[in-house]
């Protein structure tokens, strides 16, 4: 028996020795990968748990007790269909030119629609926070405007349908429809080169204080100022709507953490890309560039997931439950004398007294 327990510590120790060793060996790998290899490996790590999620977050949004369902949640939803949009499609071109070098299809349409899905997708990820962080003032101070179907449609639909065409139009006629000297397609550079809206000096400038330094400064503004307001007008809110909004202020400051910290050390990078103080050239620059705009797609899942974890849990664990450890039915068998003897001991001495 001692010699089966020795026998065993051994193997663990030569296993762990194993994998230490293969560890050892994917570190070494990693730092003789260039660092656009490391960024690829990087990305993939974070985009299959992050995917894995989305998919059950919308399994859980088709039951009609979701509570992505609910109005105050309509945004979560709409960032994590972007999010979605970002990971599955630009996510994947991204990853290709990491580890190839290249672009996906060398053509000149690619590279045009590869830049109007990724600054599409990462402006509408800082437009929709900085919508939802506004909106929640409302929700959370003015719920009374929500009551109503018309209300609902001027304060919470109007402002969504009016962002997503002006992001649309505005980045669909100026990457396809507008054409300047300056625009090369380069397949061995991030999405081929940049196109007309980055290139020429007036419309970045436009496509950096309108998309990302406004919206981002707005989204710190408003997450800052709904803590301090619900601590000062606490009072005057119901019981009720204190723990509903309580709810709401957390999430939204655990959301808008995540994109702050990402999108405000972006716009400072394209202020000072625009001053000539940083250079397009540098390939730490275009590395970072193209990196941290998926950073906030990649986190959102996990965050929406954390807002509705508790229900999707339950249902899932209730399924699989059901799955791997079907109920059986009992078999009702007829007691015999025997079992109904040793259920009475007494029985015996009855019927013998009885004689």
């Amino acid at each position: 028996m001692m010699n089966l327990y020795i026998y065993i510590m051994k193997s663990i120790l030569t296993l762990n020795s194993f994998l230490l060793l293969i560890t050892f060996a994917t570190f070494i790998n990693l730092f003789i990968m260039n660092a656009n290899k490391v960024g690829a490996v990087f990305l993939t790590i974070i985009q299959i748990p992050s995917f894995c999620i989305v998919i059950c977050i919308f399994y859980q949004y088709i039951q009609r007790t979701s509570p992505l369902r609910r109005l105050q949640n309509h945004l979560l939803m709409y960032l994590l269909i972007v999010a979605t949009w970002a990971i599955s499609i630009d996510l994947i071109n991204t990853q290709i030119y990491f580890w190839t070098g290249s672009a996906t299809i060398h053509t000149s349409w690619f590279c045009s629609l590869w830049n109007t899905s990724f600054l599409s997708a990462a402006t509408l990820n800082r437009m929709l926070m900085a919508v939802m962080c506004i909106e929640r003032h409302f929700l959370v101070f003015r719920p009374q405007l929500y009551r109503t179907r018309r209300s609902r449609l001027l304060f919470h639909y109007t402002p969504l349908v009016l962002t997503i065409s002006i992001t649309f139009i505005y980045f669909i006629v100026t990457n396809l429809f507008i054409s300047c000297p300056e625009l090369h397609f380069n397949y061995s550079i991030f999405m081929c080169g940049y196109t007309c809206p980055v290139l020429i000096k007036n419309l970045v400038t436009i496509n950096i204080w309108a998309f990302v330094f406004i919206p981002t400064i707005t989204t710190v503004i408003c997450s800052i100022l709904l803590p301090i307001r619900f601590i000062i007008q606490k009072r005057q809110l119901q019981q009720v709507d204190w723990h509903r909004s309580r709810k709401m202020i957390l999430q939204t400051s655990i959301i808008a953490s995540v994109y702050i910290i990402c999108w405000l050390s972006y716009t400072i990078v394209l202020q000072l890309l625009i001053n000539d103080i940083l250079s397009y050239a540098n390939p730490d620059i275009d590395r970072y560039l193209s990196i941290v705009p998926y950073m906030t797609s990649l986190l959102t899942p996990f965050i929406v997931f954390h807002t509705i974890r508790r229900p999707v849990n339950v249902g899932i664990m209730q399924r699989l439950k059901r799955r791997l450890f079907p109920q059986r039915q009992g078999v009702v068998q007829p007691i015999n004398n025997f079992v109904a003897q040793n259920q009475n001991p007494f029985a015996g001495e009855e019927r013998t007294l009885s004689k």
